[in-house]
């Protein structure tokens, strides 16, 4: 029995094919490793020395006790269900008054962690106007009577 030989060609373009399919990976945030983070030692370590080993953070929460966040994560998109999360590190480090480091903590992400978002509405003050009411009410309203540049 003599087995078809296929041309090389083809074989590439197929591997060509199945390659294009592939999605990169993305990756945003701080490089964050376990190394890194040993580091930085609660009671001794201070705001220079975390900015030295961990670089600037995501976020600073500069009311009540300061806070820095530092986020990493990876994702790739796909076809169907658009970004796909695959991994997402974040750590908060808490500082004093004097700028010393009291805690790092590591933040689990929990993909099943579901939010339930306020259904009230804030109210405000003023008036619901529609749109044509409000290109209607701006009609000379801002003209100078004294300009002569027309």
């Amino acid at each position: 029995m003599q087995f078809p030989i296929i041309p090389i060609s083809a074989i590439l373009v197929a591997a060509s094919l199945v390659n294009g399919c592939a999605q990169p990976v993305e990756l945003h945030g701080n490089r964050i490793n376990t190394k890194s983070l040993k580091e930085i030692i609660p009671g001794t370590s201070t705001e220079k020395d975390v900015l030295k080993i961990l670089g600037t953070p995501v976020i600073k929460q500069e009311y009540g006790a300061q806070n820095w966040i530092y986020i990493r994560s990876k994702s790739q998109k796909t076809v169907f269900s658009g970004k796909k999360f695959l991994e997402r590190v974040v750590v908060r480090i808490s500082f004093n008054q004097k700028g010393i480091a009291t805690s790092v903590k590591m933040i689990p992400n929990d993909p099943h962690l579901s939010i339930d978002f306020a259904k009230r509405k804030t109210p405000t003050a003023g008036q619901e106007i529609t749109i044509l009411q409000q290109l209607i009410g701006n009609f000379g309203r801002f003209e100078n009577k004294n300009d002569q540049s027309f």
